[in-house]
C-alpha cells in the first residue's frame, strides 16, 4: 500500500514537471507617449522584434458613449495574458478595470485605455502564456504556412 501511494505522489510530481516545462511564456512592452496630443501614442516592444507603433490601436465608443483605444498585444494563441506591472505605479490616470484593462477580440488580446490613461505617458509590462512556443511550431509546421504564387484561388 506504501509502495503505491508512493508511485502515485511520483507519477502525480512528473505531470506537474511536464506540464509545467511544456507551457511557454513571453513578454512585451506597451509604452505610450504623451507629445501634446490629445491621445498618447503607443509602440509595442517584443524580444527578437521591431518596435511596432501603435499596433493595430483603434478607437471606439461603448454603450456609455465612453471612448476606449485598444491597442493589439501580439499574443495571437495565446490561453493567458497577464499585466504584470503598470509603469509608474503610482499614475493615478490609470486604474485597473477602470481605465485599462486586457480584453480578448479577434483571435488577439488587447489593451484598452480609457478617460485620462488615453492622454498620460505610461508603460504596461505584459505576459503572454501559450501551450507550445510559437516559434517552434512554425519550425515544426512550415507546410502550414506556405503557398504559391502561381496558384489561382
Amino acid at each position: 500500500m506504501k509502495t503505491i501511494f508512493s508511485l502515485g505522489i511520483f507519477f502525480v510530481l512528473i505531470t506537474v514537471v511536464y506540464c509545467r516545462s511544456s507551457y511557454y511564456w513571453s513578454t512585451r512592452t506597451l509604452q505610450c507617449a504623451n507629445h501634446g496630443l490629445p491621445v498618447s501614442r503607443c509602440s509595442l516592444k517584443q524580444e527578437d522584434r521591431q518596435a511596432e507603433l501603435n499596433p493595430g490601436c483603434f478607437e471606439e465608443v461603448d454603450d456609455k458613449n465612453i471612448t476606449r483605444i485598444y491597442c493589439r498585444l501580439n499574443c495571437e494563441e495565446s490561453d493567458e495574458t497577464t499585466i504584470l506591472a503598470k509603469i509608474p505605479n503610482y499614475n493615478h490616470a490609470c486604474n485597473s478595470h477602470f481605465t485599462y484593462q486586457l480584453e480578448r477580440r479577434r483571435q488577439d488580446w488587447y489593451l484598452w485605455r480609457s478617460g485620462n490613461c488615453i492622454k498620460t505617458t505610461i508603460t504596461f509590462q505584459i505576459r503572454c502564456g501559450f501551450p507550445r512556443d510559437p516559434r517552434i511550431f512554425y519550425i515544426q509546421n512550415k507546410h502550414l504556412f506556405e503557398y504559391e504564387d502561381s496558384e489561382k484561388l
